[in-house]
């Protein structure tokens, strides 16, 4: 019983806690579990819109995420139309129109390679 409650208080003190409850918890932005939902949501989102142009992240306003079955994360991010066709990637492109705030729910799960968009709110 005395190593539970040592273990316990070890990761409460650790702050390790927070992260075991399901919480939410900031992400580095140059986290690479982060950046992979976050290119799979935006190719998601370009793809739906009814433009030719693409649309690239401008910055990164915040980043989240849960444990839970895998990973959930929250990520808020400016984005803007650029100059360069969807049908080109790997392109430098500027961004040709005002920013706009798009916040994108991913779920990941890297052991069964499996990553889904579960929703996206843009204006």
């Amino acid at each position: 019983m005395k190593s539970v409650l040592v273990v316990f208080f070890a990761l409460l003190i650790a702050g390790a806690w927070s992260v075991m409850t399901g919480g939410f918890r900031d992400v580095d932005f140059e986290d690479a579990g982060m950046r992979n939902a976050l290119e799979v949501a935006v190719n998601k989102h370009n793809i739906a819109k009814n433009d030719v142009f693409r649309n690239d992240v401008v910055e990164v306003v915040k980043a989240q995420s849960q444990l839970v079955s895998g990973l959930k994360y929250v990520i808020t991010v400016k984005l803007a139309r650029t100059n360069c066709r969807k049908n080109r990637a790997n392109e430098v492109c500027a961004t040709t129109g005002e920013p706009y705030l798009c916040t994108f729910t991913v779920w990941s799960r890297p052991w069964l390679r499996d990553i889904r968009v579960l929703d996206e709110t843009c204006p």
